[in-house]
């Protein structure tokens, strides 16, 4: 399978069974993991926030490409913070600790949607939450980096994304504070980048259809809803790379980076389509919203669904 080779590429974290998951219960202290204050960037830079999924803390070639693009952002005068949702034992599970305790709105039909649009009103948040609602208010963009599990994001990155955006917080675009700000994905995978960018046979396990069209929900519906503008992804495959061959990889991450976060106005990020000079040996830059052509996008919404049979397969079909 085309994820076996990834997986043998990274050393197995030693306990990393005994990795703690962090949940705020009632009465229970909590520790910041991101005391203030935080960095401020020079006049007219950003400040990014990096969120990071891999259980080889520190080690992963994901990590690789985190310390590469800090020092790349910070040289140029962004601030920047790391989130490492293993390191710091995120819990990725949604339940009604993720409110105030004796604040929920409706205690007896716990609906989580519901609790979080009244959380978002009244600002009672449990801490953990709070902090990583706080670290999004206070970044300009968010970068995602995370191995590529089952042709998405692993578990702990997935419940980031479903406890921290946030009704009435952080969407609709009209109730949502991020407005504006920036989405981007790093993504890396077992094998080389153009096989799993390019189309190929569907009867290929790990290939056929191009890793960024999997990747769009995330990648452009998600940042949409929240008003949100998405970044062009960032993928590269390394499983079978040298160590020399993964620096140079490395690089071309800080490159990418500096090529979509430095633009400050619509003019300069109409940049991002140029040709990338060098041009990547081994990475792509996918912008999600250029995937499907003007001229191939149905006239109607419920054209080219692919439905076979069940509700609605013949009550949208041509004549």
């Amino acid at each position: 399978m085309w994820l076996a080779p990834f997986r043998a590429n990274a050393a197995p974290v030693r306990g990393a069974s005994r990795i703690r998951i962090r949940a705020c219960s009632a009465g229970a202290a909590f520790t910041p993991n991101f005391p203030a204050p935080w960095p401020r960037p020079k006049e007219g830079r950003k400040k990014a926030l990096i969120v990071v999924s891999h259980p080889n803390v520190g080690k992963s070639f994901n990590h690789s490409l985190v310390a590469a693009g800090k020092r790349a952002l910070e040289g140029e005068g962004h601030a920047v913070i790391v989130v490492d949702l293993v390191k710091i034992g995120f819990n990725p599970v949604g339940t009604e600790k993720d409110f105030v305790p004796g604040t929920l709105k409706n205690p007896d039909s716990f609906d989580y949607q519901s609790e979080q649009g009244h959380a978002a009103e009244t600002g009672q948040f449990a801490p953990d939450l709070k902090e990583q609602l706080d670290l999004v208010d206070w970044c300009d963009i968010v970068i995602h980096q995370f191995p590529i599990y089952w042709w998405s994001v692993p578990a702990i990155h997935k419940g980031w994304i479903d406890r921290c955006l946030v009704w009435h917080h952080s969407y609709p675009p009209h109730k949502s504070k991020w407005v504006g700000k920036q989405w981007m994905l790093s993504t890396t995978v077992g094998p080389p980048t153009k096989l799993v960018s390019h189309p190929g046979p569907l009867t290929n396990p790990g290939a056929g259809i191009p890793y960024q069209s999997l990747l769009s929900p995330l990648g452009l519906g998600t940042p949409k809803l929240c008003g949100m503008d998405p970044v062009p992804l960032f993928m590269v495959g390394h499983a079978t790379a040298t160590p020399e061959e993964k620096q140079e990889m490395c690089e071309e991450f800080a490159n990418h980076l500096r090529k979509v976060v430095n633009p400050v106005t619509k003019e300069e990020q109409e940049r991002w389509y140029e040709p990338a000079v060098p041009e990547p040996k081994w990475s792509v830059s996918i912008c999600f919203e250029k995937t499907i052509p003007p001229k191939d996008r149905p006239t109607r919404p419920e054209e080219n669904l692919g439905i076979m049979y069940g509700e609605g397969a013949t009550a949208f079909q041509s004549e």
